[in-house]
């Protein structure tokens, strides 16, 4: 699991797409006491609509068709749908009014993205963060074989 700060300060230049999923540097967190930062391994999950690998790419794939191929990874989308930071019709990049520095979205905003997701993917969340894999009705979430008492959660507990 992460912190949703961590996700706002995440950059495109902090992936790395490898064989096995995706590594995901994380230069500076609550318990990165040293600063040193830590490289965090995130395999494929078997669901493609909710494998964060997939997603992340068919993401970074709609940033790159708008000219955004470095910087934030989480960026302000405005009421019409641009891209903050995406060059504009008037040719100027594309700032969004309000809170935060205009590009990056706000880590409240994050949080209230990632609880629609897992709401409309059916998955249990915790501060914004989903727990477990899809909930069949009326029984209790089940989890996932992705979930982090997996293998590999065990090596990445942090997602």
């Amino acid at each position: 699991m992460t912190r949703r700060i961590e996700l706002h300060n995440l950059n495109i230049e902090d992936l790395t797409f490898l064989r096995e999923g995706l590594e995901v540097f994380i230069a500076m967190s609550k318990t990165d006491r040293d600063a040193r930062g830590v490289s965090v391994p995130l395999p494929y999950c078997s669901h493609p609509g909710t494998c964060p690998v997939r997603v992340e790419s068919a993401w970074l794939e709609i940033l790159a068709e708008h000219g955004i191929t470095s910087g934030p990874v989480f960026r302000a989308i405005d009421k019409n749908g641009r891209i903050a930071g995406a060059i504009g019709d008037n040719g100027a990049p594309v700032r969004r009014a309000g809170r935060g520095d205009g590009i990056r979205m706000t880590s409240e905003t994050i949080n209230l993205v990632v609880k629609e997701a897992a709401r409309a993917a059916e998955l249990r969340t915790e501060h914004g963060c989903a727990l477990a894999g899809p909930r069949t009705p009326p029984t209790p979430a089940r989890p996932c074989p992705e979930s982090a008492s997996t293998a590999a959660g065990r090596r990445s507990p942090r997602w």
